[in-house]
């Protein structure tokens, strides 16, 4: 006798997401750190932290986008569920999977874009103006977390898929 298909659940991939999670939190703390460090150098007038702001900004980038890819893989991204809400079975999941694959493409699409600008902007060797890092880096963040948003919403699609055409057999059958 087969269980009841689960109406909804995450991608299984705790390990990855729980790393992610962890770098983000890492990030954080040491921009907290930086920040403080930063405030009492320039109030104090005792030295001054150069490249502390780009750091900052670099690492609040990297954070967010880390953070996007974790939160399409747990489901707990923004988006507008009045449609999904009301509907029920088979007609929720085949929304699900039309949802994901937008979402695939459409962060798909933008993952190529940054992919071309990180590249040219790496043939270019432009440095930040504070720490000398090179730009690719910070820009680079937008690749990273666009490109893991397609390849989570590809893999929910084709669980989800997964799932809709399970479905398919009558619900008598699967009691």
């Amino acid at each position: 006798m087969n269980a009841p298909v689960a109406e909804w659940q995450p991608v299984k991939v705790a390990a990855p997401l729980a790393a992610l999670r962890a770098l983000a939190g890492l990030v954080l703390v040491a921009m907290v750190a930086v920040n403080v460090a930063n405030a009492v150098a320039r109030y104090s007038g005792a030295y001054v932290l150069v490249g502390a702001d780009e750091l900052l900004v670099f690492s609040m980038i990297w954070m967010v986008m880390v953070g996007a890819v974790v939160a399409v893989a747990e489901r707990s991204h923004l988006n507008l569920d009045l449609l999904p809400l009301r509907l029920k079975g088979r007609a929720r999941i085949a929304l699900l999977v039309f949802q994901e694959l937008v979402m695939a493409a459409a962060c798909g699409y933008a993952a190529w874009q940054s992919l071309m600008f990180v590249l040219r902007i790496a043939r270019l060797g432009q440095t930040s103006m504070g720490l000398g890092l090179p730009m690719a880096v910070p820009h680079a963040a937008l690749l990273f977390g666009f490109a893991g948003m397609a390849v989570v919403a590809l893999i929910l699609a084709g669980r989800d898929a997964a799932r809709l055409f399970a479905a398919a057999a009558p619900a008598e059958a699967r009691r």
